[in-house]
């Protein structure tokens, strides 16, 4: 039997989520308006339509591509799903190609952990701390609460103490 998607009760009855998944469509007219104004139908298809397919097929591919068998670092025991990461995107994917970090660390925002591995999403996030947007940003577990990984290259660092990660405050 595949595993059951469960919302959180604390969340799957919050108003304001509520009220974002049942208008989320209707936000797109704060920015179809303005750009119907600048450069009429064109501007909007670019703008809204294409902006929004692109941003949803990448989001999917990059998720069924991180979710096949590749390169990462660590295995989540007891996990039914592994994920991998996929080197030279994180730009490209706003650090979402970086997927084998997520499971690891799934409570921390910064998923770029090594020398290289750019996470665009973790430089906003880490910047709306800076000028009070956004509090209580996850980082990756210490080493000694990493009980449930298993670390598969071994040529790279044995823990992830994220210098650049730590940079938040």
């Amino acid at each position: 039997m595949p595993p059951r998607f469960k919302i959180e009760d604390e969340l799957a009855h919050d108003r304001w989520y509520q009220f974002f998944e049942a208008t989320w469509r209707f936000h797109q007219l704060l920015l179809a308006v303005p750009l119907y104004l600048l450069g009429g139908w064109p501007w909007v298809v670019w703008g809204i339509f294409v902006r929004i397919s692109v941003s949803i097929v990448g989001h999917w591919t990059i998720t069924y591509f991180c979710h096949n068998p590749g390169p990462g670092k660590w295995r989540v025991k007891g996990a039914s799903v592994q994920a991998s990461n996929i080197p030279g995107i994180g730009i490209l994917t706003y650090g979402e190609c970086w997927h084998n970090n997520h499971h690891a660390f799934p409570e921390s925002a910064c998923i770029g952990l090594e020398k290289g591995q750019a996470d665009p999403s973790w430089m906003f996030i880490k910047w709306l701390g800076k000028i009070g947007l956004a509090k209580n940003i996850g980082l990756p577990r210490s080493v000694d609460q990493q009980e449930d990984l298993i670390l598969v290259e071994t040529s790279q660092v044995a823990h992830c103490h994220l210098g650049f990660c730590r940079t938040l405050r």
